[in-house]
């Protein structure tokens, strides 16, 4: 399965654009775009459901998305758009043999910002992926990051210690991120390979391969200026 990872597009529907392009001219034709939150910058559920439809149109694959911390809470509620637009918030969905499962939103921040949950939340939402057994095939996706990975800001980890514990707790095949603009990369972890692609708003976009239960090949790469 080829992957596009995608997160924080903060409304930048041009870079959408941009990333056609590159990936007509790189010839990755992804079978699942993945958007770990935030479309809006704190703007109402009918743009964020405007860009939800245009990066179906522009890249013409499913899309399984969360809502960040910026979006509007009413996106929540809406767990499917013609299809091929899903909310993958607290739902186990499987696609090409592969269960993903999300969690949107972030952590607690000094900001009050639109969707936020304590750890305790986190960890309550967790609780249905011990229900799933092939975990060698779950893609966790979350907006909020892992403790540890791709979450510092000024020398502090901002990340969710519960995600962290479920990270060992479950091993999943893949884990992707964003949130944090400040960070992009890729690490492998105790058999899971963490992924934040970074911020779409400043062109940043991550192609996975998934064969099997492995994670083959993951890149990030920038959109051309």
């Amino acid at each position: 399965m080829n992957i596009l990872a995608i997160s924080d597009v903060h409304e930048k529907i041009s870079k959408v654009n941009g990333l056609k392009l590159m990936l007509k001219e790189m010839e990755f034709i992804p079978e699942v775009v993945v958007v770990a939150g935030d479309l809006t910058y704190f703007k109402n559920v009918d743009i964020a459901l405007k860009i939800l439809r245009k990066i179906r149109e522009l890249l013409g694959s499913r899309v399984l998305f969360v809502p960040g911390n910026c979006d509007p809470p009413d996106l929540m509620e809406i767990k499917e758009v013609g299809g091929n637009i899903i909310n993958i918030h607290s739902r186990i969905i499987e696609v090409g043999g592969y269960i993903f499962y999300g969690i949107g939103g972030s952590g607690i921040t000094p900001f009050n910002t639109l969707i936020e949950y304590s750890d305790e939340e986190f960890e309550e939402m967790l609780r249905t992926v011990d229900l799933i057994h092939q975990k060698e095939r779950l893609i966790m996706v979350t907006h909020q990051p892992i403790s540890g990975y791709f979450d510092e800001i000024s020398g502090i980890n901002v990340g969710s210690r519960v995600f962290a514990k479920y990270l060992t707790k479950l091993k999943p095949l893949l884990w992707i991120t964003g949130h944090i603009h400040e960070h992009s990369g890729v690490v492998g972890v105790d058999g899971t390979t963490i992924v934040h692609p970074g911020p779409l708003m400043k062109g940043y976009f991550a192609l996975i391969e998934v064969i099997n239960s492995a994670v083959k090949n993951v890149e990030i790469y920038k959109l051309k200026e």
